[in-house]
């Protein structure tokens, strides 16, 4: 079986969704595409339902149908997997958008090194913040997103920890090596969980 890694880390404002396969699974993959330099490319995702509660909560208008879609899936699903059509059911893609994708690149160990397989065409979505306000002074919004990459950063290095892998190996997987960032990210983990 091979392992798979999430190191290459990448960001998007936005995303639309056409179809939405579920599974067995807490996870989700998404069929649809991410917004790069003002123009839509193709891409899947995939992320968990958590998430995807998160992204629904940033759309509030767009939130109700996609709830419906899936809640109802689940309800009478015949298969696994199962796929719900968006694109058919609502007419149209679901835009996520005004909001900060936390991505990250699949990957699989050859040879003793990490090789990512996708090329851009399919990403992990491991986070979502909403994007600020614009009333809100642009280094103020640029600290706060700072701060919360540094808490996912932490609590990724603790979920390795907590997979028992080594100090240091935690912390180079979330990123973490440089003692400072390290320090950064366990008071903005502690900021944000108190």
């Amino acid at each position: 079986m091979k392992q798979t890694n999430t190191a290459t880390v990448t960001s998007s404002q936005a995303i639309s969704v056409g179809q939405i396969i579920l599974d067995d699974t807490n996870y989700l993959t998404f069929w649809g595409h991410i917004r790069k330099d003002d123009t839509w490319q193709r891409c899947d995702f995939i992320t968990t339902y958590e998430v995807l509660n998160t992204m629904l909560r940033y759309v509030q208008d767009r939130s109700d149908a996609v709830q419906m879609a899936i809640v109802q899936k689940l309800e009478n699903m015949e298969q696994i997997p199962d796929m719900i059509d968006l694109e058919l059911e609502l007419g149209k893609a679901v835009v996520f958008d005004n909001m900060y994708f936390r991505l990250t690149r699949p990957g699989h160990r050859e040879n003793g090194n990490w090789v990512e397989y996708t090329d851009g065409e399919c990403y992990y979505i491991e986070q979502v913040t909403p994007l600020p306000s614009a009333k809100v002074p642009q280094f103020v919004r640029q600290i706060d997103h700072c701060m919360d990459m540094l808490h996912k950063s932490y609590e990724l290095y603790l979920g390795y920890i907590e997979l028992d892998f080594e100090e240091d190996v935690a912390r180079k997987k979330a990123d973490l090596t440089d003692d400072l960032k390290y320090t950064l990210a366990y008071y903005a983990w502690k900021e944000r969980t108190l």
